[in-house]
């Protein structure tokens, strides 16, 4: 499909187990595609091809192998202070994003093939994190690193808190524990920032926003799960400062 080069751009994050691709027309996202493996070899650039680009990898596949005239974007290109130099790119992209669309202070919830949570305080710096395994890497390493424990999915609803069988045993621990860490973390980010904005953004952002209903008024999060975009979005449009006050979220 021909569009117009002036007008229409990609977005592209290479992630650990999909590629995250947007295209956008000026400021608008037009549509999404968050590919498997077995989808990288056909993807969007096929269709909409010789447009800009701009992204990350954070995974083992290079950002050039997959889009060659890619733009790079890397965490000095990221107005954001305080970050550690190691910090990943995406969770930065995502927290970028988080600023110029809900301001400060946010927290931003990741939940993908690792739960992460990633802070700004009320001056937009960065005011730290956690690192944690996925939801599906819960339930896997389970089955992986014990000689009988069955894999569990996640468990989309509430479970019996004390299970009376190994499977549901596991869907407890794995749903009120999940649960109870972040309870912790969450309590302290709004101990500390009252007004403070948490988004949840990822593969599992639904799984999350169920575990969020046992402890949070649902009125205190939203999900999101175009954060990165709306920061390589920014990037793209050259900001040069963190804006304290929210932009309009345009989807």
């Amino acid at each position: 499909m021909a569009l117009q080069q002036s007008n229409h751009w990609f977005a592209l994050i290479i992630g650990n187990s999909r590629q995250h691709w947007a295209l956008f027309s000026g400021e608008h996202l037009s549509q999404t595609w968050h590919l498997t493996p077995g989808e990288f070899a056909h993807n969007p650039a096929q269709d909409y091809p010789n447009l800009p680009c701009w992204g990350a990898s954070v995974g083992s596949l290079p950002l050039h192998q997959v889009y060659p005239t890619a733009i790079a974007l890397t965490l000095k290109d990221i107005p954001i202070p305080r970050m550690y130099p190691t910090l990943g790119i995406d969770r930065a992209l995502a927290l970028w994003g988080a600023l110029q669309v809900y301001g400060a202070p946010v927290c931003v919830v990741d939940a993908g093939t690792a739960l992460t949570l990633t802070l700004a305080n009320a001056r937009g710096e960065f005011a730290g994190g956690v690192i944690l395994p996925g939801l599906g890497l819960m339930a896997r390493a389970l089955a992986e690193y014990t000689a009988a424990l069955p894999c569990v999915a996640f468990p989309t609803e509430a479970p019996p808190r004390w299970g009376t069988t190994t499977n549901t045993a596991i869907e407890s621990g794995l749903y009120y524990g999940t649960a109870a860490i972040l309870h912790a973390y969450l309590g302290a980010f709004f101990e500390e920032y009252a007004q403070g904005t948490l988004v949840v953004t990822g593969g599992d952002r639904s799984l999350i926003s169920q575990l969020l209903k046992t402890f949070l008024d649902p009125h205190r999060w939203c999900e999101d799960d175009h954060l990165a975009f709306w920061g390589i979005r920014a990037l793209r449009n050259s900001t040069a400062k963190i804006e304290m006050q929210p932009m309009e979220r345009i989807d």
